[in-house]
């Protein structure tokens, strides 16, 4: 058991997130955790769903992690954890300085969370070092002409293309570049439909503020897996299938025991010596191969649907930091239970 009678949680960016509520329904089946959170706006859904709240500065300000140590040190928080993308590497240059106050921080170190935490790094990586890992063939590109040239070059190869900044998330930046006209948008959702390399290039600037990865697009099932990890040790491992999406978030699928991945997902934990929660995502090509898309080294927005399954990711890893039992062994997981998930509303202010 642990030593703190309360323990409090610092979820430091991500209160306005979609995935905040879940996070914050797993972490509330432990009545000792009390939550503290932080978001850039005055007023996000997650301010009333917290125990307490503060106005953070963006993740890529100066102040932002002595804004951090400042919550840490006034409110002795114990576990520090983060679930957005773009605080991560901040957060794990300055682990040493949080820590020193006594607050644990789930997060890798920065040396595999470099590669994990950029798409291009992690595909070249896995080629680099000749890995088991299957990975679509892709191009890079910084500006308006490199990204026709490289989609061209892929074309030769390909029928369907993708592309993704090489730090986004949540489908930001995400599309679909097809060889003709998509006539058919009467039938197509707002930002869902494909285009042609001219279509595309015509909407793009001459440079890029990010670096842009354009890659063969795999037709097949589409999986996340949701992992605990300890310093690259797989403790917990749970594939499931992403069979509707809304703005990147898993809204609908089914926990799959699916053996392939979960070898995949260990070796690539052990490469990167990823510790805490983690998402790995792939899709299949036409045959049923799944190919590694991209890791995201914090809790996913749909990780708390888990819980369903019987796997409580959050409160696993706030307890593993804090040195507790995780009872492993009694786990029983739900294999081929479907979900689904659903907006719920809250009130944040008085008017």
């Amino acid at each position: 058991m642990s030593a703190f009678n309360n323990i409090k949680v610092l979820i430091p960016s991500g209160a306005g997130a979609p995935g905040f509520a879940g996070i914050i329904r797993c972490l509330r089946k432990d009545e000792r955790i009390e939550i503290f959170a932080g978001d850039v706006q005055e007023n996000p859904y997650g301010k009333a769903l917290a125990d307490h709240f503060f106005v953070m500065p963006a993740s890529s300000a100066d102040n932002y992690v002595e804004k951090i140590c400042e919550i840490c040190k006034k409110h002795q928080i114990q576990v520090l954890l983060p679930i957005t993308t773009r605080e991560l590497l901040p957060l794990a240059k300055h682990k040493s300085e949080i820590e020193a106050l006594g607050t644990k921080v789930v997060i890798s170190d920065l040396e595999g969370l470099e590669i994990a935490n950029n798409k291009g790094r992690l595909l070249h990586h896995q080629i680099k070092h000749e890995t088991d890992i299957p990975v679509p063939d892709f191009g890079f590109a910084m500006g308006k002409q490199g990204f026709i040239e490289t989609a061209n070059q892929l074309f030769e190869m390909h029928d369907k293309l993708c592309f993704k900044p090489v730090e986004g998330n949540g489908s930001r930046g995400f599309g679909v570049i097809v060889n003709k006209v998509n006539d058919d948008f009467l039938h197509e959702k707002a930002g869902n439909a494909a285009l042609t390399v001219k279509e595309w290039s015509a909407r793009m600037p001459k440079e890029f503020e990010d670096l842009l990865m354009v890659c063969a697009y795999l037709p097949g099932v589409e999986y996340s897996v949701d992992l605990l990890c300890d310093h690259g040790k797989v403790l917990v491992c749970v594939p499931r299938t992403r069979d509707k999406m809304i703005g990147g978030i898993s809204v609908a699928g089914t926990f799959e025991n699916n053996f392939t991945l979960k070898a995949f997902c260990m070796s690539l934990v052990n490469q990167l010596k990823l510790h805490g929660p983690i998402g790995i995502q792939w899709k299949e090509d036409a045959n049923g191969m799944p190919y590694l898309l991209e890791i995201n080294p914090r809790l996913q927005g749909t990780t708390s649907a888990c819980e369903l399954a019987g796997v409580n990711f959050p409160l696993l890893a706030v307890k593993m930091v804090l040195g507790e039992d995780l009872a492993l062994s009694g786990l029983k997981i739900a294999w081929g239970k479907k979900f689904v998930r659903y907006w719920e509303d809250a009130v944040i202010t008085d008017v």
